[in-house]
């Protein structure tokens, strides 16, 4: 069987669509509007995200996972244009869960989730799921509107509760099973006002009922750890738009092979980042080789 390939990309922060109107203006919308015009837009630039999904172009791979930040302020508006930016990329197919940006304002969610449909690919229970051979990604929505100076998640107890039964069948089955949140489910990556609220508990969960790979964004960093008590890694990966730099936030994007093997998982992560050169180049590469704990369960 030949191996499945992955693109992971997140915190993409398009071009600001326009200002929000007077309905739209909230305090935390302000905050967010000030930091993006004297900061955040001379880092996160279309320049920069044209270079990398065109490295993922060249890279054929079988899916792509997309962990959140496509926005900036939650304006519809960035929504209708996030819509317009993923229709005319013609990638592969995709799985998107939603970041804090996504989310930074209550309103018109639902609204916003349909014009999204098509990526998030949500299930009433509230998880994503794309399957490609015997890989699936596994999608939470950890993304909630929180108080100004926060940017803390939350994954919904109803989808939580539904992903026990779920990883469970999926291992029976023996299926690669790769989950995708927007925040890291483990400490220290964020600070505490950015963390995901139930971080224990979902630790607790993945050790029980396993997964092969996690994936996650917000961070804004190319890192590497493992959910505690477990060889599970956690992957996170830079922002997609940021400038180039000499440091593990510029722009890249995690090339991930899966191979199954005889009682394994053969797992390879190859780092692709944007260099001062502004060319995207190899990074560190990783390989992992979990126990098919799928394949115990099912004897």
């Amino acid at each position: 069987m030949s191996a499945v390939t992955l693109a992971h990309l997140s915190d993409l922060h398009l071009p600001l669509a326009g200002l929000p109107s007077l309905k739209e203006i909230r305090f935390k919308r302000v905050l967010s509007l000030l930091s993006w015009q004297l900061r955040r837009k001379h880092i996160h630039l279309p320049q920069t995200l044209t270079c990398v999904v065109k490295d993922i172009r060249h890279h054929n791979p079988d899916m792509v996972a997309m962990t959140g930040d496509l926005t900036n302020l939650g304006l519809l508006s960035e929504f209708q244009a996030a819509q317009a930016w993923l229709s005319a990329q013609d990638l592969p197919p995709t799985l998107l869960v939603p970041g804090n940006h996504d989310a930074l304002i209550r309103g018109q969610a639902q609204t916003k989730t349909d014009l999204w449909a098509p990526w998030l690919r949500t299930m009433e229970n509230g998880i994503s799921l794309l399957q490609h051979g015997p890989v699936v990604l596994i999608g939470l929505n950890s993304a909630i509107p929180t108080a100004p100076f926060l940017a803390s998640g939350c994954v919904a107890p109803h989808a939580l509760a539904a992903l026990r039964p779920l990883l469970r069948q999926m291992g029976k089955e023996g299926l690669c099973r790769v989950v995708l949140l927007h925040h890291p489910p483990v400490r220290g990556l964020v600070p505490r006002r950015k963390g995901l609220r139930q971080c224990t508990q979902l630790q607790q969960l993945l050790r029980e009922e396993g997964a092969e790979l996690i994936l996650h964004g917000h961070s804004h960093k190319a890192s590497l750890t493992f959910l505690p008590e477990t060889r599970i890694p956690v992957l996170g990966t830079p922002s997609a738009s940021h400038c180039a730099q000499l440091s593990s936030r510029s722009a890249g994007w995690n090339a991930i092979s899966i191979q199954a093997a005889k009682d394994t998982w053969d797992i390879t992560v190859q780092r692709r980042a944007l260099c001062m050169d502004h060319k995207m180049h190899d990074g560190p590469s990783y390989r992992f080789m979990p126990h098919r704990l799928s394949r115990a369960m099912s004897l």
